[in-house]
């Protein structure tokens, strides 16, 4: 189901935020992007930040595209997180294992997928360092998401 017009600014916000974060990775083309097709191409996912839940789903393999609409009410979060607990993750308050360890962030994965899935984050967060267009990304998120 498409978000609508009526869906929340925070809704808006956090597909504004992701679509973003996906065209940054495929921009720089790097061993990031490439990690990032290798897990997410076919795959969906419900996830779920703070009251905020969204339907994602990676097609076109290579070219990954989301599509990203509201969540179905009745299907169990893939992801569920507080934003404070994923801005602790992106500014380097904590790590995405401890946050998880504390149930501060909960990913219903197998063991091989959160190992991927880890590894793709930390690629991600190495990259802030060298692109500025992803810690401004962080900073928005951080500014923006009340």
């Amino acid at each position: 189901m498409p978000l609508s017009a009526s869906a929340s600014s925070r809704a808006e916000l956090l597909s504004a935020l992701l679509l973003e974060l996906m065209e940054i990775l495929r921009d720089r083309q790097g061993d990031t992007w490439l990690a990032m097709v290798r897990i997410a191409a076919g795959k969906s996912a419900t996830i779920a930040i703070d009251d905020t839940r969204l339907y994602v789903a990676a097609e076109n393999g290579e070219d990954l595209q989301l599509k990203i609409s509201a969540a179905d009410p009745d299907v169990e979060n893939s992801f569920e997180s507080k934003g404070n607990a994923l801005k602790d993750v992106m500014f380097g308050r904590s790590s995405l294992e401890k946050c998880v360890a504390s149930g501060k962030i909960f990913i219903r994965a197998s063991f091989s997928d959160l190992l991927k899935i880890r590894s793709v984050v930390a690629a991600v967060l190495l990259d802030s360092a060298i692109e500025p267009r992803l810690l401004s990304l962080w900073e928005r998120f951080d500014r923006e998401w009340q």
